[in-house]
């Protein structure tokens, strides 16, 4: 496992995402929207998955077991930048001195449907601490996704192409 890999795949994956959401950005039509929100999610997990499944193949052909160690630096790499662009958002909201929840969005691409579903006022000072809560959840899907499929593809008959 590669922890490099992990954030750069991850960064792949936003931006796919963000060209996704900025191309139906025009549309109002919430049903556009979901199917927007279910692409872009899907993006995330294919791209994350694909590493992790990648990752556990070359583990395994190398003979070793489980890399934990490198497997939860990788969980903490793909998790650190949703979980700051997160924290700076509950300053925000709560503090008021700054606007952030437009960068938020932008900074967690596959989920930026999500959060309009959630609050789609632009202010910060519009988000509860409910709502704060639930935007909390998308921060560990990276994580999990990683963790879950490498976890599970390790040792079986992976193959590790180009």
């Amino acid at each position: 496992m590669n922890v490099t890999g992990a954030v750069i795949r991850l960064a792949a994956a936003e931006v796919l995402s963000l060209f996704i959401n900025m191309t139906f950005a025009g549309s109002g039509s919430a049903f556009i929207r979901l199917i927007c929100l279910i692409c872009t999610v899907l993006i995330l997990v294919s791209v994350i998955a694909d590493f992790s499944v990648r990752a556990a193949g070359s583990d395994a052909k190398s003979g070793g077991s489980i890399r934990y160690r490198q497997l939860i630096y990788s969980a903490a790499a793909v998790t650190a930048l949703p979980l700051a662009s997160w924290i700076i958002l509950f300053v925000s909201a709560n503090c008021g001195a700054f606007e952030f929840y437009g960068a938020h969005k932008l900074l967690n691409a596959p989920f930026l449907h999500f959060y309009n579903f959630i609050e789609p006022s632009a202010s910060a000072a519009a988000l509860s601490s409910g709502e704060l809560a639930v935007m909390l959840l998308p921060v560990f899907v990276p994580a999990a996704v990683l963790a879950a499929v490498y976890t599970a593809s390790f040792g079986k008959n992976t193959e590790v192409r180009g």
